[in-house]
């Protein structure tokens, strides 16, 4: 009788503990086109998060806003996301000593900075309301008129599959375009990661990525949202030279 007794309770605990994630890991829709998550596992690390935001571009749009645009040197993903009136803004990509775009930006019919041919490297990009990504050496070759565009690196999926990547613990930013050609924004804030699990993260549901693409992380990993009763403010340890930000099609 005892057994059974701890075995019900068992089975009471486990069915409990997966109702607990199932509910954590539910999208949440936060705004017209926007739909947000919490990946962490917040029973084990309650200071952790996740933060991933899924973006359906008919309703929402992306853009590159940088520290020139601010007349700084370096700034803030809330600066950013103030100057530009945008719902959501997450850190760009990797910059100089000084904070120099390296790699390709493109955003409001602008061109920031030049392609650079880094072959692990790949160029996030969107033409006609519709997300890419692919390697430099096809970018240039198909490239079209293009609304926005970031270049940074490593690729973390490719078709679906994870390339082979490097080692190492750092708090991570990421773009990915779902198997529905909707775009996730992925933030981490006391979650440090490696690559690989963050290729794996990405790719499995309930973010089912076919492509994903690394961008600058570690301390320039940070992230600005107001939405509703939905506010996120992780600065992370320092500022950047540039942001992706999201704001309402007009």
């Amino acid at each position: 009788m005892l057994r059974q007794t701890k075995i019900h309770a068992y089975i009471c605990f486990l069915l409990f503990s997966w109702i607990n994630i199932s509910m954590a890991h539910t999208w949440k829709n936060v705004a017209p086109g926007i739909d947000y998550i919490d990946m962490a596992d917040r029973n084990l690390v309650p200071w952790s998060h996740i933060h991933v935001f899924k973006i359906n571009l008919k309703k929402q749009a992306l853009d590159i806003v940088t520290a020139h645009d601010l007349s700084k040197e370096n700034a803030s993903v809330k600066d950013f996301a103030m100057h530009s009136k945008a719902v959501i803004a997450i850190n760009g990509g990797f910059f100089d000593t000084q904070y120099k775009p390296l790699g390709l930006r493109i955003g409001h019919e602008h061109q920031y900075s030049k392609l650079k041919s880094i072959s692990w490297w790949g160029v996030f990009y969107i033409a006609d309301n519709q997300a890419h990504l692919s390697n430099y050496s096809y970018f240039r070759s198909h490239r079209k008129h293009i609304d926005f565009a970031i270049q940074s690196g490593p690729r973390l999926l490719i078709d679906g599959k994870s390339p082979k990547l490097k080692p190492g613990l750092a708090e991570r930013t990421a773009l990915g375009i779902t198997e529905k050609s909707e775009v996730i924004l992925l933030v981490t804030e006391r979650s440090p990661m490696n690559t690989a699990t963050l290729s794996d993260l990405m790719k499995h549901a309930p973010l089912s990525c076919d492509q994903a693409l690394n961008l600058d992380g570690g301390s320039s990993s940070q992230i600005y949202a107001q939405l509703g009763l939905l506010n996120i403010h992780a600065h992370g340890l320092s500022n950047v030279s540039d942001a992706v930000v999201v704001k309402p099609r007009e």
